[in-house]
C-alpha cells in the first residue's frame, strides 16, 4: 500500500502547506494525533514529526522515492487528510469571528439547519446505551491484559480493486458534491478580490479549492473518472461534508493504492470502548498494540534528543512556500 504517484501543482501546494502546519500542531499538542489514524497518534511527537518529514519529502520531492511502504507512513499519511479535515472544520467555525469579511462571502452556502435536537427520551437511551458498551469494553480490556487469544486480524479481499469499487460505491452519494453541475468560470471569475481578512479566513478552503480543479480528466489517475474539477461548490462553500467527501475521493481513492483489505483496516478507524465493547474488533484492537509498541521501541533505540529539531526544520525546508506577514 503506498500513494501512487507523486503530488504536483495546486496539490502539492495544500500537502506542504498542512505539513507545515502540523509543526504548530505538534508543538503545541493540539489537534495533533487525530483519533481515526491510531498508529501515527500513538507514537511519540518526536516520531510523528520524522514520519511527516518523510512523507512530505517523498510526496513532493521530484528527485526522492515515494514514502517507503510501511504501516507507519502510510499512517502518517492518512493521518495529514484528517489533519486537514480539522483545519477546514475550525475555520468553518470560526468565520464568522474573523475581521473585515464580507456578508457576500460569508451568506454564500448557508449550512444545513435540518438538525433536530434530542428529546429528553431519546438523551436517555443513549445514556444507557453507552454504558452498556462502557461495561462490555470493561471486561474484555481485563481479558486482553491477561493475554487472551483473541486470533490473528484479518479482513477478506473482495473481487473489485479496493480503490475502484471505493468509487463506485459512493455513487449514490455523488449527487451531493456534482448535482447541478460544476460553478461556471464566468461566476469564479466574477468574484471580487479579497482583502487580507478574507484570504486568511478562507485560507484551507482556497487551497483545497485549487487542488480539487487540477483534478481534471487528463490529469487524474482514474482517467474520465469523477473529475474534481466539476464538483458544484467552489472555496466560499462551508459545508464541510462536501469538502470531505471531495478530499476523500482527491487524495485517498484516487491517489491510494491499498495493498489489502487487512491493511486499510488496521491504518484507519478509531479504536473506542465500542472497538472494546465488540469481540469482532478485538483482533485488530491486539494488532495495533502490537504494531505500535514495535514501533515506538524500534524509534527509541536510535533517537537522539540532540535532534529534536532536525525533523521540524526538514518538513520547513520542503513546505514552506511562502513568507510570514502575507509579504
Amino acid at each position: 500500500m503506498a500513494p501512487r504517484r507523486k503530488l504536483t501543482g495546486a496539490q502539492a501546494e495544500l500537502f506542504a502547506a498542512v505539513c507545515h502546519h502540523y509543526i504548530n500542531e505538534a508543538e503545541s499538542d493540539c489537534n495533533d494525533t487525530p483519533e481515526s489514524v491510531p498508529i501515527f497518534s500513538h507514537l511519540s511527537r518526536a516520531q510523528r514529526l520524522k514520519l511527516v518529514a518523510d512523507v512530505a519529502i517523498g510526496m513532493l520531492c521530484e528527485d526522492e522515492s515515494l514514502p517507503p511502504d510501511t504501516v507507519q507512513h502510510n499512517s502518517t499519511f492518512m493521518a495529514i487528510i484528517q489533519i486537514l479535515f480539522t483545519a477546514l472544520e475550525i475555520e468553518v467555525d470560526i468565520q464568522d469571528d474573523q475581521g473585515d469579511v464580507g456578508e457576500d462571502l460569508l451568506n454564500y452556502d448557508e449550512a444545513d439547519r435540518s438538525c433536530h435536537p434530542r428529546t429528553a427520551q431519546e438523551v436517555e437511551d443513549i445514556k444507557v446505551k453507552n454504558a452498556l458498551i462502557e461495561h462490555r469494553a470493561e471486561k474484555n480490556l481485563k481479558k486482553l491484559k491477561k493475554g487472551k487469544d483473541v486470533g490473528e486480524f484479518h479482513v477478506e479481499e473482495k473481487e473489485t480493486p479496493h480503490g475502484v469499487e471505493d468509487m463506485l460505491s459512493a455513487a449514490n452519494q455523488l449527487n451531493r458534491i456534482y448535482k447541478g453541475g460544476a460553478v461556471s468560470k464566468r461566476e469564479r471569475d466574477s468574484i471580487r478580490p479579497l482583502n487580507d481578512d478574507e484570504k486568511y479566513a478562507f485560507r484551507w478552503r482556497r487551497l483545497c479549492d485549487a487542488a480539487l480543479q487540477q483534478d481534471t480528466p487528463n490529469n487524474s489517475t482514474f482517467r474520465d473518472a469523477f473529475p474534481l474539477c466539476n464538483v458544484n461548490f467552489d472555496w466560499r462553500c462551508a459545508k464541510c461534508d462536501k469538502w470531505y467527501m471531495a478530499l476523500n475521493l482527491l487524495l485517498d481513492t484516487k491517489l491510494m493504492d491499498y495493498g489489502s483489505a487487512t491493511d486499510k483496516a488496521l491504518i484507519t478507524g478509531e479504536v473506542s470502548y465500542k472497538s472494546y465493547a465488540d469481540p469482532s474488533q478485538l483482533p485488530r484492537v491486539k494488532s495495533l498494540e502490537r504494531n505500535i509498541n514495535l514501533l515506538m521501541k524500534v524509534y527509541a533505540s536510535s533517537w537522539d534528543p540532540k535532534l529534536l529539531a532536525i525533523d521540524q526544520r526538514r518538513i520547513y525546508a520542503i513546505c514552506s512556500n511562502e513568507l510570514y506577514a502575507g509579504h
